[in-house]
């Protein structure tokens, strides 16, 4: 197994020459090392099937399944499909809009810990990628920054260490803007959904290592502030995180398995539009992994 870098600061690994469905408990735990250092992991060249992938994500974590239960490969309810192709009549083959919006995956549940693979069984040039921010860089980068933390109802940084946020599914820019990505739930999902609390800096459960959480997307208001307060405050925020430091996009490849760490870092999906020819559509399989149970 070799390891490298893909981006100039080094928050996305590469991983080369080692097979998922096969690895060793020794390649297994270097793997999640790497997760942790690098924060976005990109193993190539894999050839699994649904039980190998599975499998292998168990060895991470525990499975997290995901609420679109109606659009997961049959059989395997911790593996939802993300797709650009439809039938005939428009019915979507999976996920279709894989989150066009700047979000942390499942952010919206009580639950730190959760890391997101993405393995591309089927890669087409015309169906976008992943575009990643790292939330460790970011902690430093809003530290330093006397306005948002002023917005924040911060005097020092350490004042942002107790600043709590209130979260629910979906992409907070849709409350105030009719046109904003989002992903929509039934009633049913959406009960099944209570919003949740986190603190706006979390110590990583794994390495300790503090770094904003999931300040997009599902972050819908900071506790304490007004409604108006709040919207500025989040959206500054947002705005300084997109100014200030350097995206990572990820182009998949067929066989691509890219592997993110949720606590520490944004995410969106480039936008696609649906095709109804299936050798020009991507097809990736998504499955989440609680990797902090049993953590001190």
């Amino acid at each position: 197994m070799k390891a490298s870098t893909l981006s100039s600061d080094g928050f996305v690994g590469e991983i080369v020459d080692v097979d998922c469905g096969r690895a060793t408990p020794a390649e297994i735990d270097r793997i999640r090392t790497l997760l942790f250092e690098h924060r976005v992991l990109v193993v190539r060249d894999q050839r699994l099937d649904p039980g190998e992938y599975l499998r292998f994500m168990e060895s991470l974590g525990t499975p997290v399944p995901h609420v679109l239960q109606n659009l997961t490969v049959e059989g395997f309810p911790a593996i939802l499909k993300i797709s650009d192709h439809v039938g005939p009549d428009g019915t979507p083959y999976g996920v279709l809009d894989g989150g066009s919006y700047w979000h942390s995956d499942m952010s919206y549940l009580p639950t730190l810990g959760i890391a997101t693979a993405l393995y591309a069984v089927q890669a087409a040039p015309r169906s976008g990628g992943t575009t990643f921010l790292d939330l460790v860089r970011g902690w430093h980068l809003i530290s330093i920054d006397r306005d948002v933390l002023g917005l924040l109802g911060c005097a020092t940084p350490d004042d942002a260490l107790y600043v709590e946020v209130d979260h629910r599914f979906g992409n907070r820019h849709a409350l105030t803007d009719a046109t904003a990505a989002t992903q929509r739930l039934s009633a049913v999902q959406h009960d099944a959904l209570p919003p949740t609390r986190h603190h706006l800096v979390e110590r990583h459960p794994v390495t300790s290592r503090p770094g904003l959480f999931a300040t997009s997307g599902s972050a819908m208001e900071v506790v304490g502030c007004g409604p108006g307060e709040s919207t500025r405050a989040l959206d500054r925020l947002e705005e300084a995180l997109l100014h200030g430091l350097d995206a990572y996009t990820h182009r998949y490849r067929s066989g691509d398995l890219v592997i993110w760490d949720n606590m520490s870092t944004l995410h969106r999906g480039v936008g696609v539009s649906p095709t109804p020819d299936v050798h020009q559509s991507r097809l990736l399989y998504r499955i989440n992994v609680n990797y902090a149970e049993g953590e001190a």
